[in-house]
């Protein structure tokens, strides 16, 4: 229970009563305790929420002073005023709900009219703390915040080029990222902490790239990976380890419905301090979208924050990591068996031609036809694999999703076969707008730029006519007999400006995953017993939650 304090020299006697009541209803679970009066003047003491592992004491005013303490080492994780980048805050309540543990809510507004909510949740019986923020526009005026950071401060001091003091042995890892995806045996995304103190970060994690054409095939690669080197201030990562290799601290950012990146950057303190800056939220190359822009009177949460201890160095971490993301329901369930697949790609001719005559339909007649395919269908069976995975080839033109009946014979027939003769099922490969051949799709479904004129081949789709499409081709496959969707090319194709095309104007990145997740739902309530795999081509393309529970 935090203890209720007062800043005031002299209290009515309703005051006092109405008070006294609030404290002694706390006793029940799930009870309010108002340690300070709406509107009034906050608490210059701290309030105080500890668990097993943390200590958290908040002293708030026209700041919020924030100390975050390991319980048995005791080393201090946080000891400062909580950092906004976007405003200076008044902060005017505190409100302590009894739960597992303890749940503090403290509410702030600046003067720009911004409201902030902080929850924090010090569990009984684990070793992490969490915390959420919400922010409502109360101006008139709309809200942008493309930069905004803000987050704990730990104070730590420099002397040579290192790290003085309790930390001076830690290290920072990016967690899952440790070595990026076209690293080499020599890059780890490793850091000291006088690194992040005063060192950009290089990576090639997340760039941005051009669109790229084959033939009449489009790749809208808006944000890739590999191709160029980029530096920040910030450092990025779904989360990040601190450890001396004895133990340690796993911090993780977590949103099932935008990308948010778990940031560390730095505040000046004068003198020989700087102060490391983690937790909170941080807009990073634009995400998450929804928080960027908040119209007036709206509100947005942004996702949950969570320090964790463990004993150990990065391995042990790294398990720490699986095992929040395995409670957090990212696994697979107990009863999950895909087929084992057999990819003919790499045998198939057609697949050696470049992308622009891959694509010719005299091409795939000749190095796509139904015999190839079941030469295909026999290999998979010999090495007792379950599903014959059709890549690029058995569709009429590139990602139409229209099965080629005219080569394959009727799709029915070919499932049939499968399963008669090489007891076999069938797995296709569909790639949604990001990649694909545009002209298999209607004209109005190109989208609309801002100056009137149509993006001639570039699909919106988050169009209701692009998903209702889709969603019939995709229908006609599972109906006749395909088990397995694989969702590539769900790139963002850019905004567009559309009325007709039922979406918000203009659409977002965030708009386009939410039309991704509603495709795959719309498919999964029909054909529950088809499975589906969506390809993430880019390190900055939202995760999806593709069916919340």
């Amino acid at each position: 229970m935090a203890k209720k304090t007062s800043t005031s020299p002299k209290i009515s006697r309703q005051k006092f009563l109405r008070t006294a009541a609030l404290l002694c209803a706390g006793g029940a679970a799930g009870a309010p305790v108002l340690l300070a009066e709406p509107g009034g003047p906050a608490s210059q003491e701290p309030v105080i929420a500890s668990g097993d592992v943390f200590r958290l004491e908040i002293t708030q005013g026209d700041g919020m002073r924030v100390r975050l303490t390991d319980v048995p080492t005791p080393l201090r994780i946080a000891d400062g005023e909580y950092s906004y980048s976007f405003g200076k805050f008044k902060f005017s309540e505190v409100v302590s709900r009894p739960l597992s543990g303890t749940s503090l809510s403290v509410s702030a507004r600046s003067h720009q009219g911004i409201g902030l909510v902080h929850e924090f949740v010090v569990p009984s019986g684990k070793p992490w703390i969490e915390e959420w923020i919400t922010l409502t526009h109360r101006s008139q005026v709309p809200m942008k915040i493309p930069d905004a950071r803000c987050g704990f401060v730990l104070p730590l001091t420099l002397a040579g080029g290192e790290v003085a003091g309790a930390l001076k042995d830690f290290k920072l890892t990016a967690v899952p990222f440790r070595r990026e995806p076209h690293g080499n045996r020599k890059q780890y995304a490793d850091y000291t902490l006088a690194q992040v103190l005063t060192e950009p970060r290089k990576s090639i994690l997340r760039s941005e790239v051009a669109e790229f054409h084959w033939g009449e095939v489009v790749a809208t690669k808006n944000f890739e990976s590999g191709w160029v080197e980029t530096q920040s201030w910030q450092y990025a990562s779904e989360g990040w380890i601190l450890t001396d290799g004895k133990r340690g601290y796993l911090i993780t950012r977590y949103s099932p419905h935008a990308m948010e990146w778990a940031v560390l950057d730095r505040v000046p303190l004068g003198g020989n301090q700087m102060g490391l800056r983690w937790g909170g939220f941080g807009i990073y190359q634009g995400d998450p979208e929804p928080g960027v822009s908040i119209e007036p009177g709206k509100s947005h949460t942004f996702g949950v924050t969570r320090l964790t201890a463990f004993d150990g160095g990065v391995t042990e971490g790294f398990y720490t990591f699986r095992r929040e993301m395995e409670s957090r329901g990212h696994g697979s369930p107990q009863d999950f068996n895909p087929p084992a697949h057999w990819n003919e790609l790499y045998d198939n001719k057609l697949w050696w031609i470049d992308m622009g005559g891959m694509d010719l339909p005299e091409n795939r007649k000749k190095y796509y036809p139904l015999s190839d395919m079941k030469e295909a269908a026999a290999k998979a069976q010999a090495i007792g694999c379950e599903a014959l995975y059709l890549d690029p080839g058995w569709d009429t033109r590139f990602a139409s999703k229209i099965w080629d009946s005219s080569r394959l014979g009727p799709l029915r027939d070919f499932t049939a076969m499968l399963k008669r003769d090489y007891s076999l099922s069938l797995s296709l490969h569909t790639p949604l707008s990001g990649w694909c051949n545009p002209k298999t799709y209607p004209r109005e479904i190109d989208r609309l730029n801002r100056d009137g004129t149509r993006a001639e081949l570039s699909l919106c789709d988050v169009s209701r006519q692009y998903l209702e499409e889709t969603y019939q081709r995709l229908a006609t496959l599972a109906s006749g007999g395909a088990k397995f969707f694989m969702f590539d090319g769900t790139m963002f194709n850019g905004e567009c400006w559309d009325p007709a095309h039922g979406h918000r104007v203009a659409t977002r990145r965030h708009d386009h995953v939410e039309a991704t997740n509603r495709l795959a739902q719309m498919i999964h309530m029909k054909f529950p017993a088809v499975l589906m795999e969506i390809n993430i081509p880019a390190y900055g393309h939202t995760l999806i939650e593709m069916f919340p529970k």
